[in-house]
């Protein structure tokens, strides 16, 4: 049995031209063994040389999954004419870059062939196969309905075109061609890691084998809902428990959803556990992660503006300050949420 060794894994922040996708794109050079810029190591405090891009980033791509995913997802599949040999999927691991974008546009080909050969492995009473095959939909489903929120959903195969559904629990069936483009977008990442992982585990010749290995990814929330942009982290490290994953984000519920995480923020060079982040508030994250002045929105800004300027103007005239501020308050009172209404309460009571 392999025994890996305790990893954290990395969450990036910082404000809009910090270096988040720059040093991503230089880990995946490393990786690939491709000269990087090394511009961005100073940043991290940490040193690589030719000799450590030898030692510890060749991985061996028929072992352990790999992949750097982009923030420009594509969500379009292809459509299925037909079943294709599963040697054109396999060829693609070791081309870590033309895998990405080929992964995401063909897996709905790649859950096609699966049901193909897996009705090929009834016919021949192959019966670890068939289960195999089984395990994989199952997993799938159970990942599928998270995401949706469903906990009835089935992936059903049509034979007749070579289609697959997402259906419902209230009976609806939806194709992958005309998904919101926030589940594609998930469904990208998803999809890509599980075909990786169910080519090394074919592989190896082991159904249970969870790999290691390095996923990188930019703006893992990309079009999603802040309530899926949480469990992102969560499905992933959990499906993945051997994999060490890198992103740079600019999301408060990214970076406070899973517990075992280091998180750098490249513009003011500090470094907060992921113990502390779940912690926090998604306002107090934008203010210490995410370059915000305050929790609030410019709107606010301007109304605690206006609130001073009174406060300031007036301290001398209780009676005319009280009446100004009242009407500010009645004028904006649609606009004005229970937090800042305690905060102006506050201020004024000072």
């Amino acid at each position: 049995m392999i025994k890996h060794q305790p990893f954290s894994h990395l969450i990036l922040t910082g404000k809009n031209g910090s270096g988040k996708s720059t040093i991503l794109r230089n880990i995946d050079k490393i990786i690939n063994r491709v000269n990087p810029s090394f511009s961005f190591v100073k940043e991290l405090n940490v040193v690589f040389s030719n000799g450590a891009n030898n030692r510890y980033f060749q991985l061996s791509k028929k072992e352990n999954i790999y992949s750097f995913l982009l923030p420009q997802r594509n969500s379009k599949v292809n459509k299925v004419e037909s079943p294709t040999k599963q040697s054109i999927f396999e060829s693609q691991i070791e081309q870590n870059r033309n895998a990405r974008d080929f992964f995401s546009k063909n897996f709905k080909q790649y859950l096609v062939n699966k049901k193909i050969n897996q009705v090929f492995a009834q016919l021949e009473n192959n019966y670890l196969e068939t289960q195999e095959t089984d395990d994989f939909f199952k997993k799938m489903e159970g990942v599928f309905g998270k995401i949706f929120e469903e906990d009835q959903l089935k992936l059903v195969f049509e034979k007749e075109n070579y289609e697959f559904f997402i259906k419902l629990n209230d009976g609806r069936k939806l194709t992958f061609d005309i998904l919101p483009e926030g589940f594609s977008a998930f469904l990208g990442i998803l999809m890509d890691l599980f075909l990786r992982l169910d080519l090394i585990r074919k592989a190896v010749g082991n159904n249970t084998y969870n790999p290691s290995g390095i996923v990188l990814i930019d703006e893992p929330e990309t079009h999603l809902h802040i309530s899926l942009q949480y469990h992102v982290l969560p499905i992933l490290t959990t499906l993945f428990p051997n994999v060490q994953f890198i992103v740079a984000t600019h999301s408060p519920a990214v970076i406070s959803s899973i517990k075992n995480a280091t998180i750098f923020d490249l513009t003011t060079k500090e470094i907060l556990s992921s113990d502390d982040a779940i912690s926090k508030s998604f306002s107090e994250l934008m203010v210490s992660h995410f370059g915000l002045d305050n929790e609030f929105s410019d709107f606010a800004d301007d109304l605690f503006e206006k609130v001073n300027t009174v406060l300031k103007e007036n301290k001398n005239n209780i009676p005319l300050r009280n009446q100004q501020l009242k009407a500010i308050l009645k004028e904006n009172e649609r606009y004005i949420s229970p937090t800042m209404r305690f905060e102006l309460e506050a201020k004024i009571s000072e």
